[in-house]
């Protein structure tokens, strides 16, 4: 026995090319208005990389291929990422040279096993990877909820917090376990989405006492048992979490 969750339940899925003006230049965004999806070949897999993040068991998506896609919407000029913005304000981002390295799909319905809890926010357009690839057990490729597609350069994305002049080791290291976990909920410097509270706000990382409550609401949300299927815990690993905490104290100290 399986239920189903499809984007149908919201709108017809599909994608329209649009073209925005930004900074001088046209960038493409790619939107759920048209039905260029019919155009493309759809499949149903399975994911062992989704079952694994999510704890589910024989799960199946129908997808297409987001190389498809780019063969489509030919993405030029500094484009090399596909930003994911999604309906919850998170914001995923995938670079294209791993869509093509790991072969990622774009799922547009899921089916789970009966009895599975479906937290709110696992809803189409999903990122799959699929089981002939492996790449890093990370957040950002487990994406769901995504409403709009747009090609960035990631240099450009990625810029008000490259340039924050870290120099100290854990604290560079922190910053890359928080682009690839934490910033799609928690945004610092404008860059990242806003699903999530300003950690730097809520948290006065100069205090012992407030890393030591960071943690402990970090486990709280994103520990194994919480309910809404948000388990971070899992991609970051003790050193990962106390580069992390380095990272977002430097900031703070610094903001």
């Amino acid at each position: 026995m399986v239920f189903f969750i499809s984007s149908s339940c919201f709108s017809v899925l599909s994608f329209n090319k649009l073209l925005l003006k930004q900074d001088g230049q046209e960038e493409i965004l790619v939107t759920s208005k048209d039905s260029v999806f019919s155009l493309l070949e759809k499949k149903w897999i399975s994911s062992t990389y989704f079952d694994r993040g999510l704890n589910y068991e024989s799960s199946l998506m129908e997808v297409v291929s987001l190389s498809d896609v780019l063969k489509i919407y030919s993405p030029y000029g500094n484009a090399d990422a596909i930003l994911l913005n999604c309906a919850d304000d998170y914001q995923g981002i995938i670079s294209i040279n791993d869509v093509k390295k790991y072969d990622l799909q774009i799922a547009l319905k899921i089916q789970l096993l009966q009895g599975a809890v479906r937290p709110d926010w696992l809803q189409p357009m999903l990122i799959v990877v699929p089981n002939h690839a492996k790449p890093p057990f990370f957040e950002r490729f487990l994406t769901a909820n995504i409403t709009e597609l747009r090609f960035i350069s990631l240099a450009e994305y990625y810029a008000p917090l490259n340039s924050l002049g870290l120099e100290n080791a854990n604290a560079q290291l922190g910053l890359g376990v928080f682009k690839s976990n934490c910033l799609f909920c928690h945004s610092i410097n404008k860059v990242g989405g806003n699903k999530g509270n300003s950690l730097l706000s809520s948290f006065d990382l100069t205090f012992k006492s407030e890393k030591k409550r960071f943690k402990a609401r970090f486990l709280e949300k994103h520990g194994r048992d919480n309910n809404t299927k948000q388990n971070m815990g899992q991609f970051i690993d003790n050193n990962q979490f106390e580069a992390l905490l380095e990272f977002l104290y430097k900031i703070s100290i610094n903001k």
